[in-house]
């Protein structure tokens, strides 16, 4: 009898949540990443229409769906539930998808798709309106909620019968300090039986106000986020009608926003991200319903200006208060009325279109209290700053210090109460204790102050702690220093107590806790850095620095990068498991090289760049770029085409001098991947505006090489969009087809393995276990030699472009061709130095093969612009040659002197929208087409620098020109010459030799 195998789950479930992008993809799930979490739609329920219920923790894989009550605690039971089958059946698909080979999971058959969710049938409805019979049978508190009910907002419809409320209730659960729950009536469809529910109403959900709506139908309306902020925005807007939606910033899309449409409509957004991103939601929505006009109120205004009084008159008094996350609620409290809006309308101020135009308000307004306001203001520049969707990163996720990366910067004393100090620190926690005090008052466990911490411009001030979580796991957090500032220090003390942090009971420690981060007045400092790479000659990776610095840097990224950055097995097993197959395959060791080629840009001072692998799907090209992924880090180090530019920018600035990998070209949006490439290649972000209208600064830069991979090439990919690609952006992205030429997809050698699928198998099982060491051996080799490198490293990109470009090539095929020398270098430099494993050569001849497969596609060692334009003109002659052009005759030659040929025949077919005219020279054997001339510069040349297509025309020797006409030729056998006051006419003269120049330069060498 044999024992049953087992099947793999921990280690499916490590790969899984490695890349649970990619799972989640190919579950056929809809999703976003919302920070450390992956926000999806519920396939299962048939009314999940926005993002919130269902989520997953992209760092512990625990998800659930708070709508439903369904949950589970890692990846494998999230596909059981979506795919509607047990626990192992998911394992083995999983195992398939990541190649995990272990027992029963072997990689067989491709995964099933998703099965379409089973519609659910609703066993309640709601009851709308609520009947007035049940109005006081209202609940009065939540069951099992430790808070108690403070306020109540009804909402009614526009009768002014209710539909739902919303209740405040104070505290909230799990230590906030307040909740909001919906509360509505539902009726049960078996029974017929209605009862009070702690739940909302269906989407599309009312908006708060409809009957103040209805009853002043003329009125214009503003918009805040809020029931609260709607009830002070009443107040301060008395001539508007107050409204608000459902549920916050995130559920814009599930509120009903049709009663406004035909109004004037003002928003007025919360002072904070999430509220610009909620107003831009609104004024989408607004345009979608039809609203007659959308402002947005300037927020900044209440920063520049505070209320004030003068002998009873409302007046407005330079610099005020609006801190983050305060909206119409907050004006309202700080002492704002009606009559002080009025004087921000009058200023110019109140309004964001307004606010580029202030102008100096007359005698006793509000230019008595601010003199000098006006053209030259600040405020006068005050635009909406654009939101940033990248994701914001903190300096620690709760990642122990491995250690794997060694330390070389200064060390890190431990921080200390000093002298005088009430608070004392030991192995026990941190003690406070005054001499009136009996005994010491245990604030929480030990926490040691390591460092006061700003970025390199000496901004964003913080501190760098270090402690223990109960399982012993060392962390460290860089606490900003506007956050002891803010809410009383309770995000410092939440923050904490998330990473593990035991600290004492009751407010007293929380308080104590905030005064011993205050009273820190160490010497020590440590540089923020928001990126990795080189600084000032150390090598800076997620676990640790590599070389020596002035001072320690402080990585400040995202959980998520911290983890796909991980090392696993040894550098031995890398080689044995992954690297050797790369011998005898071009593209796998030139794809390998180019992950260790990134790290050189600073030597040489480098510019980015990226390389395209293309070709039909199933060849490979995933297998590629996580084989290269994996010399950095997990399988997860794969990023993917699918996000915004702004995202990719962000990833950028973090993967700063190593590799960056992108999967999939076809998800990102044709219209901006042009752009995209453009950006990554130039290594800085866009510069945004603050909300004063300059420059916010801090545009976020970086050093890279790219991978990238899809079916399609990049100017294949543009033109479903009808753009065209430039060939900066062509030498920016180097396309190289991804089939190696030897039916075997990406393979040319399959070593031991049967077949390509078998070696793409093993190679995704070997880097789903060993992985990250590479980089660690290469750079920090890398750190030792790099000032002897840079001299050598330059004498061998010219020795490479020496032995792959003839003398005459243009400067753009030099460019190429210095990329994919560096990345020949670095691959020698990795196997000289015992990273990779591979004899010498092997990454050298790896790149020469890429580089003709380049060429040879591109066609050209000359000036790509110039062929394609070239390419574009024979095009235009290419298909319209015949029908454009009217047909002369051929003695129309012979009178070119006199001026006396026939005209065209009057019965032959006409032509129609006549660009010129043909004739067939006899002697010559040249077909001439005599192109008008407006008829050249708007259609022929189209787009293009006439000037230029006239120089390669003129060099390729098809354009006619007459001395003294610039690139024109006068001719006097064209109906317009013959009629005309001269008996000449001007024209372009191309002639059929322009179908010679269309050949490929590279023919010659490729035959």
């Amino acid at each position: 009898m044999t024992t049953p195998r087992r099947l793999p789950f921990a280690e499916v479930n490590r790969a899984a949540l490695a890349g649970l992008a990619r799972v989640l993809d190919w579950a056929g799930v809809h999703w976003q990443q919302h920070g450390h979490e992956c926000q999806m739609l519920n396939p299962q329920r048939s009314n999940d229409d926005g993002f919130g219920s269902f989520s997953i923790n992209a760092n512990s894989g625990v998800w659930a769906d708070f709508a439903s009550g369904d949950k589970g605690g890692d990846v494998v039971s999230l596909v059981a539930y979506l795919k509607g089958y047990g626990q192992g059946e998911a394992c083995k698909d999983l195992a398939r998808l990541f190649g995990v080979m272990a027992g029963d999971a072997s990689p067989a058959v491709a995964a099933a798709p998703l099965p379409a969710a089973a519609p659910k049938v609703a066993d309640s409805v709601p009851v709308l309106p609520i009947p007035a019979e049940l109005l006081g049978t209202m609940l009065k508190g939540k069951y099992r909620h430790p808070g108690k009910v403070v306020q109540v907002w009804r909402y009614n419809d526009a009768n002014g019968l209710p539909l739902v409320f919303v209740v405040r209730l104070e505290p909230g659960a799990n230590g906030r300090s307040k909740d909001y729950y919906p509360l509505s009536v539902w009726q049960d469809v078996a029974n017929g039986k209605r009862e009070w529910r702690w739940k909302n109403v269906p989407t599309p959900r009312p908006l708060y106000g409809l009957d103040r709506l209805a009853a002043r139908p003329d009125a214009p309306v503003v918009i805040c986020e809020g029931e609260k902020a709607a009830d002070a925005a009443a107040k301060l807007l008395p001539d508007h009608v107050a409204v608000c939606w459902m549920n916050g910033a995130e559920a814009v899309a599930k509120a009903d926003f049709a009663p406004l449409a035909g109004r004037h409509c003002l928003i007025w957004p919360d002072n904070d991200a999430p509220g610009k991103v909620a107003a831009d939601a609104v004024a989408a929505a607004l345009a979608k319903v039809g609203a007659a006009a959308v402002d947005l109120v300037n927020v900044a205004s209440f920063a520049g200006f505070s209320a004030g009084a003068q002998d009873g008159v409302p007046v407005l008094i330079e610099v005020g208060e609006w801190l983050d996350g305060d909206d119409a609620a907050d004006a309202l409290a700080r002492g704002w009325t009606a009559g002080h809006i009025a004087l921000l309308q009058a200023a110019g101020a109140w309004l964001i279109q307004d606010a580029a135009n202030v102008e100096k308000p007359e005698a006793g307004g509000v230019g008595d209290v601010l003199p000098g306001h006006g053209h030259d203001d600040p405020l006068a520049d005050v635009v909406p700053a654009a939101v940033n969707v990248a994701p914001a990163g903190q300096a620690d996720t709760g990642q122990p210090d491995t250690g794997k990366a060694k330390k070389t910067a200064p060390k890190r004393p431990q921080g200390g109460g000093g002298v005088g100090s009430p608070f004392r620190v030991t192995d026990s926690g941190v003690w406070f204790q005054t001499e009136d005090m009996d005994g010491p008052l245990w604030i929480c466990r030990k926490l040691d102050i390591i460092a006061r911490t700003r970025d390199k411009g000496g901004d964003n001030w913080g501190l760098l702690v270090r402690f223990a979580d109960p399982d012993g796991t060392v962390k460290e957090w860089n606490i900003p220093a506007e956050l002891l500032a803010a809410s009383e220090g309770a995000e410092v003390v939440k923050g904490l107590m998330s990473r593990g942090l035991l600290i004492g009971a009751g407010p007293k420690a929380k308080q104590r806790l905030l005064e011993y981060l205050c009273r820190y007045d160490g010497s020590e400092r440590a540089t923020i850095v928001s990126r990795l790479g080189w600084h000032d000659g150390a090598f800076l990776l997620p676990d640790g620095q590599l070389g020596d610095s002035a001072e320690s840097l402080v990585f400040q990224a995202s959980g998520k990068q911290r983890e796909v950055m991980q090392c696993a097995g040894t550098l031995q097993d890398w080689q044995q498991q992954v690297a050797r197959y790369c011998v005898g395959n071009s593209r796998l060791a030139f794809a390998v090289s180019v992950a260790f080629a990134g790290p050189l840009l600073d030597v040489i001072g480098g510019e980015s760049g990226g390389f395209h692998f293309y070709g039909d799907s199933s060849q490979g090209k995933t297998t590629l770029l996580q084989v290269a992924a994996s010399v950095y880090g997990t399988p997860g180090f794969l990023q993917t085409w699918r996000a915004t530019d702004n995202a990719i920018e962000a990833i950028a600035a973090a993967y700063s001098d190593c590799l960056l990998p992108l999967d999939e070209i076809h998800q990102c949006d044709p219209r901006i991947v042009g752009e995209t490439v453009y950006m990554l290649g130039n290594g800085r972000g866009k510069t945004r505006a603050n909300d004063r209208g300059g420059s916010r600064g801090n545009v976020a830069e970086w050093r890279l090489l790219f991978l990238s991979s899809g079916e399609k090439t990049l100017a294949a990919h543009m033109a479903e969009a009808r753009k065209e690609m430039k060939a900066g952006m062509e030498i920016r992205m180097l396309a190289v087809q991804a089939d190696a030429g030897q039916s075997l997809g990406l393979f040319d050698d399959l070593h031991d393995k049967g077949s390509g699928k078998a070696l793409a198998d093993h190679l995704k099982a070997g880097i789903a276990q060993y992985h990250g060491t590479a980089a660690r051996a290469y750079i920090g080799r890398l750190v030792l030699e790099r000032g002897q490198l840079g001299a050598v490293i330059r004498q061998q990109l010219t020795r490479f472009c020496d032995e792959v470009l003839p003398g005459d090539a243009h400067g753009q095929a030099h460019r190429a061709a210095s990329r994919f020398a560096l990345v020949a270098v670095a691959g020698e430099l990795a196997s000289m130095w015992g990273v990779t494993g591979w004899p010498q050569g092997a990454a050298w001849s790896a790149a020469k093969v890429c580089f003709a497969d380049w060429l040879k596609s591109r066609g050209t060692t000359g000036n790509k612009e110039d062929a394609d334009m070239l390419a574009k003109v024979r095009l235009f002659f290419e298909q319209n040659g015949e029908a454009r052009f009217t047909r002369l005759s051929v003695e129309t030659v012979l009178h070119e002197e006199d001026g006396q040929a026939t005209d065209p025949d009057d019965h032959a077919p006409k032509t129609i929208n006549r660009c010129g005219y043909r004739v067939k020279d006899k002697v010559s054997g040249l077909i001439k087409f005599y192109v008008l001339a407006e008829s050249f510069r708007n259609e022929v040349c189209a787009g293009l620098d006439v000037g230029r297509v006239c120089k390669l025309l003129q060099a390729a020797g098809a354009l006619e020109v007459t001395k003294g006409a610039g690139y024109m030729l006068q001719v006097r056998t064209t109906p317009e010459a013959k009629y005309s006051k001269s008996g000449r006419a001007k024209v372009y003269c191309v002639t059929s030799n322009l179908f010679d120049a269309g050949g490929d330069d590279l023919a010659g060498e490729a035959a």
